[in-house]
């Protein structure tokens, strides 16, 4: 059986290390981008089972990305988690709002990341 695949999106190569790391010893396949002006580039080429967003990067943000896929109607099947450093009560019900799956802080457990990604895509 085919690994389930995961795009992930971070301005922070640190960041995608460890959710390679951990994600990928829980069985997924990790793909990370540091770019986030490339999303769309990346769905298309590696059609994710599941995309995980920063939500502060520079020139995207994760809400830039959502409201752009939202705009042009993509995207609405494929599960969405933002992983961020502020735990801001108004922003998670904007994110959820605009069709983000999931929310995990950072820092997160690798226990945290895994039940959130197998709740949502399974092993």
């Amino acid at each position: 059986m085919a690994k389930k695949k995961i795009l992930a999106v971070d301005d922070h190569e640190s960041v995608l290390e460890v959710i390679k790391a951990l994600l990928g010893k829980s069985g997924y396949e990790v793909i990370t981008l540091t770019d986030p002006t490339k999303v769309e580039e990346y769905i298309e080429r590696e059609s994710p089972d599941l995309l995980m967003l920063d939500v502060f990067m520079p020139e995207r943000s994760g809400f830039n990305i959502i409201e752009d896929f939202n705009e042009k109607g993509l995207y609405k099947d494929l599960p969405k988690i933002f992983v961020t450093a502020l735990g801001d009560e108004g922003e998670k019900i904007v994110a959820r709002a605009g069709g983000v799956d999931e929310y995990i802080e950072k820092p997160f457990s690798r226990e945290e990341l895994v039940e959130k990604v197998r709740k949502l895509i399974g092993d």
